[in-house]
């Protein structure tokens, strides 16, 4: 069972190579980030395939991700493990509701009940949540003890957490529909409007942001050290696609999907 643990990404310790690769990574998209930042704004043509192939992919690796950590929770149970897993559970399912409402995609408005504030108030809630689950999964490992979770009472957890993570993700898009006219305005006519705009995404950067110390205390191992990678991937996708950019559809808005799918 030892040697079983010791592959697990969540108890592998990172290896000076595995550092110097993580930190090249982010040196390089740092790089490409500030290469784009100057040319946020510039407006580029609208490409009706974009969002469904982007979304499609990014669903479909978010969920593989999440079975692989469902995966690695039930060799060896674990709180942290679940909380991650969770995230990118919630990932996946936030995107399908993305794409769903996003406006011209299945119909002119988007899907029946969806306003003109519901696809923008789905990107910051999706991408608030999966930095929360993050710090909440770092948080657990740091206080986590010896296991004695029964495979029993492992697969009740990882069944119970999948249903409260569907059941959030359904529960943010009732606000953004019911409740949609209660959402400040922070779009008109695919151009985001200051200073709401600007002050919901540069709260959901600093949230972002606020994952990677946490991480860092708990970066001995090969999962936190790419989660810290993930972490910097998503804060460029926020500040190019919703805190630089003006609107959708620049290069900024194009870019920052980008940075989302390559996380």
């Amino acid at each position: 069972m030892s040697g079983e643990q010791e592959l697990l990404l969540s108890t592998l310790p990172a290896s000076p190579a595995q550092r110097r690769l993580a930190f090249m990574v982010v040196v390089v998209s740092t790089a490409f980030f500030l290469a784009a930042l100057p040319f946020a704004t510039a407006p580029l043509a609208e490409i009706p395939a974009f969002i469904p192939a982007y979304e499609s992919a990014l669903i479909v690796c978010d969920l593989i991700t999440a079975m692989l950590m469902f995966g690695q929770y039930h060799i060896r149970p674990s709180r942290a493990m679940l909380a991650f897993a969770c995230a990118y559970l919630f990932s996946a399912l936030m995107a399908c509701l993305h794409a769903l409402s996003f406006p011209g995609l299945f119909s002119t408005g988007g899907l029946p009940g969806t306003g003109s504030q519901t696809t923008a108030w789905l990107y910051y809630f999706w991408h608030c949540g999966f930095p929360l689950a993050l710090i909440a999964g770092a948080r657990l490992e740091a206080r986590e003890h010896a296991d004695t979770t029964t495979p029993a009472h492992a697969r009740n957890e990882a069944f119970f957490s999948m249903a409260a993570t569907a059941a959030a993700c359904a529960g943010l898009a009732l606000v953004t529909t019911a409740g949609h006219d209660a959402l400040p305005v922070i779009i008109s006519d695919n151009r985001y409007v200051v200073p709401a705009s600007y002050v919901v995404s540069g709260a959901t950067w600093l949230l972002t942001a606020a994952a990677l110390p946490v991480l860092w205390r708990r970066s001995r191992t090969v999962l936190n050290l790419w989660l810290m990678v993930v972490v910097c991937a998503w804060l460029y996708d926020i500040a190019l696609a919703a805190i630089f950019n003006g609107g959708r559809f620049t290069v900024g808005w194009y870019a920052g999907r980008v940075y989302g799918l390559l996380a």
